[in-house]
């Protein structure tokens, strides 16, 4: 009888401790995508028709970090507008640690504080406990530059050298700088045969460009939907490359809602898949305060926003959001990384059946994402085309 209750009390355990993974996963789900897919279109607005790829997941992370000390006012203008609640923070960490647990990713916060501003407590408990973050100072007033070489190297080990130089510059009144680094690496599932691999023309809206085109036929998750094909692309472990591919003249993010990318991704069963995907790599650096603000967050960036959760030293508002990316996809890998700065100065994320076949050929503008595969939470996003 003591056995049986033993059993028992550890699978309620087991199905309570399920439950809170599944609605932490989700309520970052919906923070990170929500934000993906609004960014992603003022983003592509001011593109002119080129390549885009930012990862949310490393925004989201540093944004939460200045979250965790904001108050009054400024709380509740990013609260509304990111998604974020009184359980962001645990949960966010909590998502972290299950992400991780995939060896493919990891991610790394630090918070760089100029010499004597003194934290909170309790916001140094959030970043120390939520963020995996610890404090360093650093002399920004006398030694800007030096400070600056310090953070970007500490950036650079964190991506495998993939992100360096991310902040060009570092004011001698910067109180305060959250940064994050994201590094991705993770071998495909299905790998192509580098013999495969051909140059084939790639329609860049009405320029034909030839590109190297890497090509299997496999089975894949995949649906359409109104001329729109998607594909799930999965990765060693728990990671998936999802990949959007328009109608032709389309950018794919006209009406690419959080609820029609679920809607899409939930759509998808197997196929037999004659898959087409060029090689390509893309580095990309961002100024987001501008795009912050056209979402709806204004107050951080002014001299009414209140960080008081951080400090009773300083007066502080958000300066800059400094974003960079590379990614690398080729035929047996995708390497990706993303680095992300904040600074603040003062305020004056059975049985085999005979499959239906499929055509994928991403041989036009085509959108794509790296996503946790257990959840479809966009961790890096990117739009690709080709320019001669």
């Amino acid at each position: 009888m003591l056995i049986r209750l033993v059993k028992i009390a550890f699978s309620l355990v087991l199905i309570l401790s399920l439950a809170s993974q599944s609605f932490a996963a989700g309520e970052v789900q919906e923070s990170i995508n929500t934000f993906a897919l609004n960014a992603a279109k003022l983003i592509e607005s001011s593109s002119k028709g080129n390549n885009f790829f930012f990862s949310p997941y490393s925004i989201i992370t540093a944004f939460g970090m200045a979250y965790a000390g904001s108050a009054g006012s400024t709380a509740k203008e990013i609260s509304s507008v990111m998604k974020f609640d009184s359980n962001f923070h645990k949960a966010l960490g909590d998502f972290i640690t299950q992400l991780e647990s995939d060896k493919a990713i990891t991610s790394a916060n630090r918070v760089w504080l100029r010499e004597g501003l003194t934290l909170k407590s309790y916001y140094e408990l959030t970043l120390s406990e939520r963020y995996k973050s610890s404090a360093a100072e650093l002399d920004f007033k006398n030694n800007s530059e030096g400070s600056r070489k310090i953070i970007n190297d500490w950036v650079s080990g964190k991506t495998n050298g993939r992100i360096n130089d991310l902040l060009a510059k570092v004011l001698p009144d910067t109180q305060m700088i959250l940064t994050n680094a994201v590094y991705f690496n993770a071998k495909w599932s299905r790998e192509f045969n580098e013999k495969k691999t051909q140059d084939k023309d790639f329609d860049s809206f009405g320029n034909k460009i030839k590109v190297p085109m890497m090509m299997q036929y496999n089975k894949f998750l995949y649906a359409e939907s109104n001329g729109t094909k998607i594909i799930k692309l999965p990765y060693e472990g728990r990671m998936s490359m999802l990949v959007i591919l328009p109608p032709e003249g389309k950018t794919g993010l006209e009406d690419l809602t959080p609820e029609r990318f679920a809607k899409l991704t939930q759509s998808l069963s197997r196929y037999e898949v004659d898959l087409w995907l060029p090689k390509f790599k893309t580095e990309e650096s961002y100024e987001l305060k501008n795009l912050f603000e056209k979402l709806g967050v204004k107050l951080a960036f002014s001299n009414f926003a209140d960080f008081s959760g951080i400090t009773q030293d300083e007066k502080l508002k958000i300066d800059s959001i400094i974003h960079k990316t590379f990614i690398d996809v080729d035929e047996k890998k995708t390497e990706a990384a993303a680095a992300t700065a904040i600074t603040m100065v003062r305020a004056t994320a059975a049985m085999p059946v005979e499959l239906p076949k499929a055509e994928f050929h991403a041989d036009r503008p085509f959108i794509y994402f790296i996503v946790d595969g257990n959840t479809d939470t966009i961790l890096f996003m990117g739009r690709q085309t080709f320019h001669e």
